[in-house]
């Protein structure tokens, strides 16, 4: 999450809990946190920035893949 601001992680969080909302995933707390900022991570080392439409995009990929799976345990 470098080069991110509070307000970029707040409107991070609400596409992630979005997403996860769609597969009937609801998660709050420390494991939304977790999540978003692993999405945000992501994006940041593939090249993107933290843009709504970025965001979206890898959350998306992020959750068809399940890969926030490894939170819930």
């Amino acid at each position: 999450m470098i080069f991110s601001t509070g307000k970029d992680y707040r409107r991070c969080t609400e596409i992630v809990r979005k997403e996860l909302a769609k597969r009937n995933v609801k998660v709050k707390g420390v494991t939304l946190r977790k999540i978003t900022k692993d999405v945000m991570n992501i994006s940041y080392a593939k090249g993107g920035d933290y843009s709504n439409e970025i965001i979206f995009e890898f959350a998306r990929a992020y959750v068809e893949h399940g890969l926030y799976k490894k939170f819930l345990r």
